[in-house]
C-alpha cells in the first residue's frame, strides 16, 4: 500500500509553517529556500533591509546611494560577508559593561562596527529590536514590529551538496534555529537526532551549522522535542525540551494535534522567541578558558522557560503580593531559573509604566549556593551594578545592602544567615517605606518558612495608615499583623526540590478541591527519565546489627524506660567496637566497589547521626586506613566545636582534618581525600558529581531522606549507578519517602487556624502570668531599647515557673514542663500561621512576644536529676551482617502520597509521665532491638556451629515455611531466609565463650554458613523432615 501524503514529514512542515505564519512569521508557501544564501548562511534580503531601514545613515556609508548598481551590489556583498564573519567571531563578555560582544548574541544585541578602505566607518546597532518592558515605550514597541521573523523550508546548508535542513528560522535574515522533523508515523525523534550527529557535521562549507551561528537546533517529532546549542558530530549532546507527562518524560497527548505543538504554538511565537533572544539566551564562558573566548551558548530548558513565564505573567496580571512555589528537582538548573526570573522581575513594568518591584532579593541557604547564583546572575546581559552581592567584599555586608535597598532597582543576592541581621538595621528607615519587594528563596524549605521568614515579612510589609485617624497601640499591632499576613507589597517566589508540608501550605497554590500544589513542577521522575539526574535507589545494600548489653550492677529499680533504652541504643551505636566494624565494611566496600571508578576520582560520603559520632567515625577510619596502608584518606565535616568524653579540649574540623576548607579539599583533584564523613552538614546543597557511594549510619525520614541521598544523583561521564549502604534504615521506608516527590508534592489537608487560640488558652490559664504582665513584657520588647528592663518585666513570670520546675511534687513539675512545651509550640505556630492568617488581634502578637522572651529562659535541664543509665553497662557482643545486597528500590508508578502539614494542636489526655519499667527490663528491650548473638567462627568450630544453628532454624515456623516453598538456589537468594539463618547462627553459639568475637570479621565464612544451612534445609524438605 503506498504511503499517503498525510503520513509524510512534508505535512508536518506545512502545519508548523502555517501556524507560525498565523502568529506573525513570514512564510512563503512553495518558495522552498528561495532567497537563502547557503555560502553565507544568511537570508541576505532581510539582513540588508534591516540595516538600511534601521540605520540609514550608516548604511549609506557602507553602500553608497549614488554608486553604480554594480558597485552597490559589490558593497552589499562585502557587508554581508562581514556580517557572516562577525557571527562566527569569538564571543566575549565586556568586563566593564557586562555586555556580550561578537558572535551571534553580540551581533543581535549590540550590533557591530564596519570599516572599509576609502570610505567612512559605519556603526550598526542591534540586529534585532526587542519589545520593551515598559508598555508606554511606544517608539520601542513600534521598532520591534519592524523585525522580520522568517520560517524557511528545505534549506540548503552545504555548498558542495544538495542536502537540506527541514526548517530554518531567521530573525532579520540571521538564522537563530534549525529543525529536523520526523513524523512518528515513519520515524521517531531519535532518527532526527542521529541525522544531526551523523549528517549535519559542521564544516567551512556548512556555515549555518558552525558552533555559535544558530542559537539552537531542534529535533522534533509528533511526540517529543530535543535540542542542542552546538553540533559536534557524534559528541553532540541533545537535551529534552518536553513538557513532561504523568511525572515523567515526554509530552501529554493533545486531541486533534501533535503533542509537540506547544513548540510552534507557544515557544516560537514572535514575542516569546524575541524574549528568549533578549533575556534567556546566555553565552557561558568556559571556566578553564584563560582569554574567555571558549564557552557555549545556553538555551533554556522547557521547564525553566515555563516557570519564569508563568510567574512573570501572573505578576503582571495580579501585581505584587503573590506567593509562588517552584518545585524543581535536583538537576533542573534552579540557579539559572532564579537568575532569569530575578532579571525579568526587576525590569517588570505595570501597564501604567510604574515598576512592579523596587528591589528583588535572592536569598540562599548556603554561601556555596549564593556563589553559584551570583555567577549565573553575572552571566546574563545586564547593566553594570544591577546585581549587588552582599558579603562579596569582606566587612562590607551591612553598608552594601543598606545602600542597595535605599537606591532601589537592584537585584540583591545574599545568604539567609546574613539577611535577617542586616534587615534589622533598616527597620523604621523612612527611605524604604512604601516599597514593593520580591524575595526569591532558594531551597525554600529551610529559608522561608520559619522565624527568618516571619522576621523578614514583618520588616518589609507595609502598614497603611490614615493620617486623619488616631491609632492606639492595639490598632497598630492589629494592622501590622494584617499587613504581615496579606503582605500586599511583597511577592515571594520559593524554589526547592523537596518542599515540606508547611512550605507547600505557605507558598503553594490552592486547587479547586482544596489541595495545595506547586505553582510549577519539574518532578524527580521527569529529571531521572530525561537523564539529568541519576536514580539513587537502584543499588541499595543494607546491614543488620546484632548486639547484647549487660548490666554488671544488676539493677532492678524503676527508670524512665524510653530514656534508658535511648541512651543504651546510642551507647551501642557509638561504641568503638560497633564503629570499628562499620568502618571496616565502609572502607573495604569503597576499595572493592567504588575507588576504581572515574579514573580513581570516585568519592564517597558517610552520613553519621551526630557530631560526636562523626568524630568517632573519623578517628577510627583514619586508624584503619593507616593500619592497612591504603592510599586514600578521609575528611570529616561538622559545625562548631565538639567536646568529647574525657578530653579537656574540644575538637574542630580544622584540628581533625588539617584543612581550612573541607569542601574545597574534598573536591580537589590533586589531593587524595576520597571519603567525607558528615554530621548534619553537606546533606543539602552540596554538589559533587563524582560522589558515587553513600554509607548511612543515621535514621532518615521524610524530606531529609530525599535531600541526603540526592547528594548522589548528579550525573558525570562514566559514573556508575549510585551505591547506598545503609546500616540503620528500612529501604522500603526510604522508597516511600521518595515516592512523595517523584511526581510532585501535594498536601490534601489544611492547617487549623484556631490552633493558635487553643494554645493561647493553655498558656493564659497555666497560672504563670496575667494580662498586665504579658502587656508589660510586650511593651518592653517592642521598645527594643533596654534589655535590663525587658529582663526585669519577665523575671516575675520566670520565678513562678522555676518554683514549679524545682518542686518535689511530680504533677507540679509536669505542669512546668507542659508550659514550656506550649511556649515553644505557640512561638513556632505564630511564626508560621501569622504569615497566612490575618488574626487582627493585638493579644496574639503580644503573646508571641512574651513567648519569644520566655523561651530561652525556660531551662528544664537545671531541675532534672538526669538518671545515669550507662554506669555499669557493658557491651557483651556486637556484630553486623549484610541483609540486602545491591537491591533495586527505584520508585515505580504509584499513587501520589500527600505530605503532612504541621500541627500546632494541644494534645489532651496524653500521659503526663514517661513509661516506667525495671532497669533489667530496659536492658532486655535493648537486646531485643539488636537481636544480639555475637559469634566468632573458625574452621575448627564451623561444624559445631552449623549443628547448633540447624537446631534453632528447624524449629522456626517461618524458616520451615521458606524451606517448603523454595529450592536450594531460591533459599540462598532469599532475604528472609538470610535473616532467619543469620539469627539462627547467632542463637546457636555458646553464649559466654564467644560473646565478644565477631562472625562478620570474615564475610566469606558467613556466606558459606548461610549456604550450608540452605543446603540442609533443602535436603530436609526433600526427605520429608519438614512435614
Amino acid at each position: 500500500m503506498p504511503k499517503r501524503d498525510i503520513m509524510r514529514e512534508e505535512r508536518l512542515e506545512e502545519t508548523i509553517c502555517e501556524s507560525l505564519q498565523a502568529s506573525g512569521w513570514i512564510y512563503e508557501p512553495g518558495m522552498k529556500d528561495t532567497g537563502w544564501n547557503p555560502r553565507l548562511g544568511l537570508f541576505p534580503a532581510d539582513v540588508l533591509h534591516w540595516l538600511e531601514t534601521q540605520y540609514p545613515e550608516d548604511y549609506a556609508k557602507a553602500v553608497p546611494q549614488d554608486a553604480t548598481e554594480a558597485t552597490r551590489e559589490n558593497a552589499q556583498n562585502l557587508l554581508l560577508e562581514y556580517v557572516a564573519k562577525r557571527l562566527e567571531s569569538a564571543t566575549r563578555k565586556d568586563a566593564q559593561t557586562g555586555r556580550i560582544r561578537g558572535g551571534l548574541l553580540g551581533t543581535l544585541r549590540e550590533g557591530f562596527k564596519y570599516a572599509q578602505t576609502n570610505a567612512r566607518s559605519a556603526t550598526f546597532g542591534p540586529m534585532v529590536a526587542f519589545p520593551p518592558a515598559n508598555p508606554l515605550s511606544v517608539s520601542a514597541a513600534k521598532r520591534a514590529q519592524d523585525n522580520r521573523l522568517r520560517i524557511i523550508r528545505q534549506v540548503h546548508f552545504d555548498t558542495t551538496s544538495g542536502e537540506t535542513l527541514d526548517l530554518v528560522a531567521t530573525v532579520n535574515g540571521i538564522p537563530v534555529a534549525t529543525f529536523e522533523l520526523k513524523t512518528d508515523n515513519t520515524q521517531s525523534v531519535t532518527r532526527a537526532i542521529k541525522q544531526y550527529r551523523e549528517d549535519r557535521v559542521p564544516s567551512k562549507n556548512r556555515r549555518v551549522l558552525l558552533p555559535g551561528r544558530a542559537l539552537v537546533h531542534f529535533a522534533v517529532s509528533n511526540d517529543e522535542v530535543y535540542m542542542t546549542t552546538a553540533l559536534k558530530g557524534s559528541d553532540t549532546r541533545f537535551l529534552p525540551f518536553n513538557q513532561g507527562h504523568d511525572g515523567a518524560g515526554g509530552n501529554p497527548p493533545i486531541a486533534g494535534k501533535s503533542a509537540t505543538s506547544y513548540l510552534w504554538e507557544k515557544v516560537l511565537r514572535p514575542r516569546l522567541l524575541l524574549r528568549i533572544l533578549s533575556d534567556f539566551a546566555v553565552w557561558e564562558p568556559d571556566s578553564k578558558s584563560t582569554r574567555g573566548t571558549q564557552g557555549k551558548l545556553i538555551f533554556p530548558r522547557f521547564h525553566q522557560l515555563r516557570a519564569v513565564e508563568k510567574v512573570t505573567t501572573d505578576v503582571a496580571e495580579r501585581g505584587a503580593g503573590g506567593r509562588y512555589l517552584i518545585e524543581h528537582s535536583a538537576g533542573s538548573g534552579k540557579t539559572k531559573t532564579i537568575a532569569w526570573l530575578a532579571h525579568r522581575l526587576i525590569r517588570q513594568v505595570a501597564e501604567d509604566g510604574t515598576k512592579t518591584f523596587d528591589s528583588v532579593i535572592v536569598v540562599t541557604d548556603r554561601t556555596a549556593l549564593d556563589t553559584n547564583i551570583r555567577q549565573d546572575m553575572q552571566a546574563l546581559a545586564a547593566s553594570r551594578g544591577l546585581v549587588v552581592s552582599v558579603g562579596e567584599n569582606s566587612g562590607a555586608k551591612s553598608p552594601q545592602l543598606q545602600q542597595a535597598l535605599v537606591e532601589g532597582g537592584h537585584i540583591i543576592t545574599c545568604t539567609l544567615q546574613i539577611f535577617p541581621y542586616v534587615l534589622s538595621l533598616l527597620d523604621d528607615d523612612p527611605d524604604i517605606q512604601g516599597r514593593n519587594w520580591c524575595v526569591i528563596a532558594d531551597e525554600a524549605h529551610s529559608s522561608q518558612t520559619g522565624s527568618s521568614a516571619s522576621a523578614l515579612r514583618e520588616l518589609l510589609a507595609e502598614v497603611e495608615l490614615d493620617e486623619s485617624e488616631d491609632y492606639t497601640a492595639d490598632d497598630l499591632l492589629e494592622l501590622r499583623q494584617e499587613a504581615v499576613a496579606t503582605a500586599s507589597n511583597m511577592t515571594f517566589v520559593a524554589l526547592t526540590a523537596t518542599p515540606k508540608g508547611k512550605t507547600l501550605r505557605l507558598f503553594g497554590s490552592q486547587t479547586p478541591d482544596g489541595h495545595y500544589i506547586a505553582f510549577d513542577t519539574y518532578p524527580m521522575g521527569q529529571a531521572i527519565a530525561e537523564g539529568f539526574i541519576m536514580d539513587v535507589l537502584t543499588n541499595y545494600s543494607t546491614y543488620t546489627m546484632w548486639a547484647e548489653v549487660r548490666d554488671e550492677l544488676g539493677r532492678t529499680e524503676e527508670v524512665d524506660e524510653s530514656a534508658a533504652v535511648t541512651d543504651m541504643v546510642r551507647f551501642v551505636r557509638l561504641h568503638p567496637t560497633s564503629i570499628a566494624q562499620k568502618v571496616e565494611v565502609v572502607v573495604e566496600h569503597y576499595r572493592r566497589n567504588v575507588a576504581h571508578h572515574l579514573d580513581g576520582q570516585a568519592r564517597a560520603m558517610v552520613v553519621t547521626s551526630s557530631r560526636k559520632a562523626a568524630v568517632h567515625w573519623a578517628r577510627e577510619m583514619n586508624r584503619y586506613i593507616t593500619e592497612k596502608g591504603y592510599e586514600f584518606h578521609s575528611l570529616v565535616a561538622f559545625s562548631d566545636k565538639v567536646r568529647m568524653e574525657d578530653e579537656p579540649e574540644p575538637v574542630t574540623e580544622v584540628s581533625m582534618n588539617g584543612e581550612s576548607d573541607v569542601e574545597r579539599a574534598f573536591k580537589d583533584d590533586d589531593l587524595d581525600y576520597r571519603v567525607l564523613i558528615v554530621a548534619n552538614k553537606f546533606q543539602t546543597g552540596f554538589n559533587e558529581p563524582r560522589l558515587c557511594a553513600m554509607y548511612v549510619d543515621k535514621h532518615l525520614s521524610g524530606v531529609a531522606t530525599v535531600q541526603t541521598l540526592s547528594r548522589l544523583n548528579r550525573i558525570h561521564p562514566n559514573k556508575p549507578a549510585p551505591m547506598v549502604v545503609d546500616f540503620i534504615n528500612d529501604p522500603e521506608l526510604i522508597e516511600a519517602d521518595f515516592k512523595r516527590y517523584y511526581q510532585g508534592a501535594v498536601i490534601d489537608t489544611d492547617i487549623d487556624p484556631n490552633s493558635l487560640h487553643t494554645l493561647a488558652d493553655e498558656l493564659d490559664t497555666a497560672g504563670y502570668y496575667d494580662p498586665d504582665e504579658m502587656n508589660k513584657v510586650a511593651e518592653a520588647y517592642m521598645a527594643g531599647e533596654d534589655s535590663e528592663k525587658l529582663r526585669g518585666t519577665a523575671n516575675t513570670i520566670l520565678d513562678r515557673w522555676r518554683t514549679d520546675r524545682n518542686s518535689t511534687d511530680k504533677d507540679t513539675r509536669e505542669r512546668a514542663k507542659d508550659f514550656r512545651a506550649h511556649v515553644l509550640k505557640y512561638r513556632h505556630a505564630y511564626e508560621f500561621l501569622s504569615q497566612i492568617i490575618a488574626y487582627a488581634d493585638a493579644d496574639v502578637s503580644r503573646r508571641a512576644m512574651l513567648c519569644s522572651v520566655l523561651e530561652p529562659n525556660l531551662h528544664i535541664t537545671e531541675l532534672d536529676d538526669d538518671e545515669d543509665f550507662l554506669t555499669g553497662v557493658t557491651l557483651a557482643g556486637v556484630a553486623i551482617a549484610q541483609s540486602g545486597v545491591e537491591e533495586d528500590y527505584s520508585v515505580r508508578d504509584s499513587e501520589l502520597e500527600p505530605l503532612n502539614v504541621p500541627e500546632f494542636t494541644v494534645r489532651l489526655g496524653e500521659p503526663k509521665t514517661p513509661l516506667r519499667a525495671a532497669f533489667d527490663e530496659a536492658v532486655e528491650k535493648v537486646n531485643d532491638i539488636f537481636s544480639m548473638a555475637g559469634v566468632d567462627v573458625n574452621s575448627d568450630e564451623t561444624a559445631q556451629m552449623i549443628v547448633a544453628a540447624w537446631g534453632t532454624l528447624s524449629s522456626s515456623p517461618e524458616a520451615v515455611r521458606l524451606g517448603k516453598e523454595n529450592n536450594r538456589d531460591q533459599l540462598k537468594r532469599s532475604r528472609k531466609f538470610q535473616q532467619e539463618a543469620t539469627s539462627a547462627i547467632f542463637d546457636g553459639i555458646e553464649q559466654r565463650k564467644q560473646r565478644d568475637a565477631l562472625l562478620t570479621t570474615d564475610r566469606d565464612v558467613l556466606r558459606n554458613v548461610i549456604s550450608t544451612l540452605a543446603e540442609i534445609m533443602a535436603a530436609a524438605n526433600e526427605t520429608g523432615e519438614l512435614e
